[in-house]
């Protein structure tokens, strides 16, 4: 199943990957400066694993053991990395999220996870814990602070499939 997984994750990444580069030559002339990140280690990941409390989705966790992190997948959104986790304007736009979540009406469960952010934009997408399935996955939900909840994904393989932000479809 891991391998099945992995394989349609290579796939789409590339074609999003080359869709989202093709669009930006078009339509402003430039390429999206996006930069996909080397694998983590399997080792990387059991310590965040442990530092969260929980095990990450499988289709989550074959995405970073093929790429830890995607700079500029939604404009000044990334991917989150592992490194990137502990640079202090994501940590602050982590927390600026989670406070503003629990202020609002929706029921909001600190434990869920940002999986891409950027410190200058209001678009997120995260892991919502309160969906976990017998599989392991959870939905992937797209937010922005504007609009809230944009599409809900029911693993990392249907959000880059079908991402509702601004990326064009594949």
């Amino acid at each position: 199943m891991a391998k099945d997984i992995r394989t349609q994750l290579q796939t789409l990444v590339s074609k999003l990957h080359d869709v989202r580069e093709e669009f930006y030559q078009v339509a402003f002339g430039r390429s999206a400066d996006q930069v996909l990140g080397p694998p983590a280690s399997e080792q990387q990941l059991q310590n965040f694993e442990r530092s969260l409390g929980y095990a990450l989705p499988p289709s989550y966790r074959q995405m970073l053991l093929l790429h830890d992190g995607w700079t500029a997948l939604e404009d000044e959104a990334d991917l989150l990395s592992l490194a990137q986790r502990r640079e202090e304007e994501i940590r602050d736009r982590v927390e600026s999220f989670k406070k503003m979540m629990r202020e609002g009406e929706d029921p909001y469960n600190p434990d869920n996870l940002l999986v891409v952010a950027g410190a200058d934009t209001t678009f997120v997408v995260y892991l919502d814990i309160d969906t976990r399935r017998s599989d392991g996955e959870m939905d992937l939900v797209e937010y922005t602070y504007e609009e809230g909840e944009l599409a809900r994904h029911k693993d990392m393989v249907s959000l880059c499939r079908f991402p509702r932000h601004r990326s064009p479809p594949i």
